[in-house]
């Protein structure tokens, strides 16, 4: 896996919590619990596809959270426990949005192979992933 993914190009967290308005904001994800599908953070990266991630609320900064999952990234709504999708819109937030297969400190690449730069965006009412095209 290399390094552990701790923040983007621009020194933005990317572990943790997401918060409008905020500067040093997570990455907001979408995964699949036991239950439903549902918005999430990333606790902990497995590995350039694989994250542990929990609810937005049961987020613990000391990582004791019991709802912990591990997931794997999927290309469209995730609809299984342990899928989560990751995406980032191209150029800005109103551009095209990615579905992101791999995400490392650098390079985000999609289901097609399409690599990315990327980093972290706040427009005051959400947190999203901006990506450039190499």
């Amino acid at each position: 896996m290399g390094r552990p993914l701790r923040k983007d190009v621009n020194g933005v967290d990317v572990i943790g919590p997401y918060a409008a308005g905020t500067e040093n904001a997570g990455i907001k994800i979408e995964f699949y619990d036991t239950e439903l599908r549902t918005d999430g953070v990333i606790e902990k990266q497995r590995g350039a596809k694989t994250y542990v991630v929990t609810r937005q609320n049961d987020w613990d900064s000391q990582n004791n959270s019991d709802n912990k999952i591990t997931c794997v990234l999927k290309n469209g709504a995730p609809s299984a426990a342990g899928e989560m999708r990751m995406f980032g819109y191209n150029p800005t937030n109103s551009g095209e949005e990615v579905n992101i297969a791999k995400l490392t400190k650098r390079v985000a690449t999609d289901f097609s192979g399409n690599r990315y730069t990327w980093y972290l965006e706040n427009d005051s009412t959400n947190d999203y992933i901006v990506l450039t095209a190499i």
